[in-house]
């Protein structure tokens, strides 16, 4: 396995774990042969998204002041990135060297704004390199569109934070017919071919980026029913078996909380994340005092199992409203009934075999709810017959 590889595999991982990254059209990239990529420019993050699904190497003309950042100029350079001097006039052996990597069969990536976009969208004016250097060479052109990556890294922002990226590889651009005309009317209409294809997909995802932009910033919605019957829930078992006010203050506390997100806290993305997430995380951390005072066994590995828990439903943070909610009213779901299976017949291993049989239900949605149900009825009766 190469350096490249390894580094490739790593940041795959890493990145559809931070960013729910996903890549498409991929195989639009030539698999021998010289090739220019050209996309949009919203983060720093390009040049890697770009790489991570693509066999062959791109060699990017990076901005020679990124190439300079801390760790992320080391992680550039390792992917073939090479330095441009972007003051007028001074770009021009980078320029050179990119027209000898595309003579040589090779990828060279370019971003035509020549700057990260400064509102998500492609910059109004655009720079010739990308199709002065297709027509020079007559290799062709592979529009790329990157969406999700400004809210995960806009240009003001000293720190990437977890959002939602897309990579969407475009059909090349052949530019055999753009050569036989004078170069003044053949590159801006390569270039406004290139940006048609990356606008295509780029707007929808920069209107969503938009509009959750608003959302982020509304008045959150009253106290959901599977939100407040959880704490309620947990509350009276745990004072009906303990007769402890302070055990049962936790979930009063959180009720408390929901309410206050509506009324009193300031929105914003964080505040709303932790909000929609919140019903799984008073489940997972309330859940464990639940059961001790029904006298179930305390959990096998249970901070393991909490890790697992919170890494499945990381993902799912990223998702449209629907499918968020959907996920965490399943857990909470989970939770509750296994609860209700260690009352009846207290088992350690009880909550592994609930997590693996919701995990189960997640590859057969439509029927979810149905299997996280038969398989905790399941659960119960092999624990009363064994």
């Amino acid at each position: 396995m190469t350096p490249r590889v390894f580094v490739l595999r790593v940041l795959g991982a890493l990145f559809r774990v931070l960013f729910a990254y996903r890549c498409e059209g991929e195989e639009n990239v030539p698999g021998s042969g010289g090739a220019v990529v050209a996309a949009n420019h919203p983060s720093y993050l390009d040049p890697v998204l770009l790489s991570l699904e693509v066999r062959r190497p791109i060699r990017f003309m990076a901005w020679d002041a990124v190439l300079r950042v801390p760790l992320l100029g080391s992680v550039l350079r390792a992917f073939g990135a090479f330095p441009v001097d972007v003051r007028r006039g001074k770009g021009r052996d980078a320029y050179e060297r990119a027209r000898a990597l595309l003579q040589a069969g090779e990828l060279v990536g370019l971003f035509p704004e020549g700057k990260r976009s400064r509102t998500g969208w492609m910059e109004p004016a655009l720079r010739e390199s990308a199709a002065r250097l297709a027509l020079e060479t007559g290799v062709p052109i592979v529009p790329a569109t990157i969406t999700g990556a400004f809210r995960a890294w806009p240009h003001y922002q000293a720190l990437p934070q977890p959002s939602r990226v897309r990579v969407r590889f475009h059909a090349p651009i052949d530019v055999t017919a753009y050569r036989e005309r004078p170069v003044d009317e053949a590159i801006p209409e390569v270039l406004a071919e290139v940006r048609a294809r990356v606008e295509r997909s780029l707007l929808p995802g920069v209107k969503a980026d938009l509009k959750k932009s608003v959302i982020y910033r509304l008045a959150s919605p009253w106290p959901r029913m599977y939100e407040v019957l959880l704490p309620l829930l947990f509350a009276t078992v745990v004072f009906w078996r303990t007769r402890s006010l302070l055990l049962a203050l936790p979930a009063y506390l959180y009720l408390a909380y929901l309410f206050a997100d509506h009324l009193l806290l300031p929105q914003s993305r964080e505040v709303k994340l932790l909000r929609s997430a919140s019903p799984a995380l008073f489940a997972l951390g309330y859940a464990p005092l639940v059961l001790a005072a029904l006298g179930a066994p305390r959990v096998l590995a249970a901070e393991a199992l909490g890790a697992l828990c919170l890494g499945g439903l990381f993902p799912y943070l990223y998702e449209h409203g629907r499918t968020s909610m959907g996920a965490v009213r399943g857990f909470v779901t989970v939770v509750v009934l296994e609860v209700a299976a260690q009352r009846l017949a207290p088992d350690p291993l009880g909550a592994q075999l609930a997590l693996i049989l919701q995990s189960l239900s997640q590859e057969l949605r439509p029927l979810r709810l149905l299997f996280i149900v038969a398989g905790l009825e399941l659960e119960v009766l092999l624990l009363l017959v064994l």
